[in-house]
């Protein structure tokens, strides 16, 4: 059963041609944790550029993460490091092939909460394009 909780999110992108661009965003959100599944979830902001989005992480035993997006954005993303996974990024006028690949994913979460951490390479229709992260921290209300 979910449960409220507050989510703290330092989310770094860093193309190649830029300097890195982080974001910092403190929202409430559910939560559930089970030995070998987690999920949080939490609505965008304007603030994120993503407004009316629910962004959902699912972590699977540790080393599988699937970031689902809903709403005005439509996307499901796989990462397991060292993999190379492909997924459709639809903002709603067309869509981008985003080719990603996990270079880390650290967890250390409980039925408390805790920290995840992610970071992974990203290509555009099949062009590298740079690196994303995320720190996510994660405590229950109440």
């Amino acid at each position: 059963m979910p449960v409220p909780v507050l989510i703290t999110i330092s989310g770094t992108q860093k193309f190649d041609w830029d300097e890195p661009e982080t974001i910092q965003l403190v929202t409430q959100g559910e939560y559930t944790y089970e030995p070998g599944l987690i999920s949080f979830s939490y609505m965008e902001t304007e603030m994120t550029g993503m407004e009316g989005v629910t962004t959902t992480f699912t972590i699977e035993n540790g080393d599988r993460v699937t970031l689902l997006r809903e709403g005005k954005v439509h996307s499901t993303m796989l990462f397991v490091v060292g993999e190379k996974h492909e997924a459709l990024y639809d903002a709603g006028f067309g869509g981008l092939l985003l080719g990603l690949c996990a270079k880390n994913i650290e967890v250390l979460l409980n039925e408390k909460g805790g920290i995840f951490d992610l970071s992974y390479t990203i290509e555009v229709e099949h062009t590298a394009c740079g690196t994303n992260s995320y720190h996510i921290e994660i405590r229950t209300i109440g």
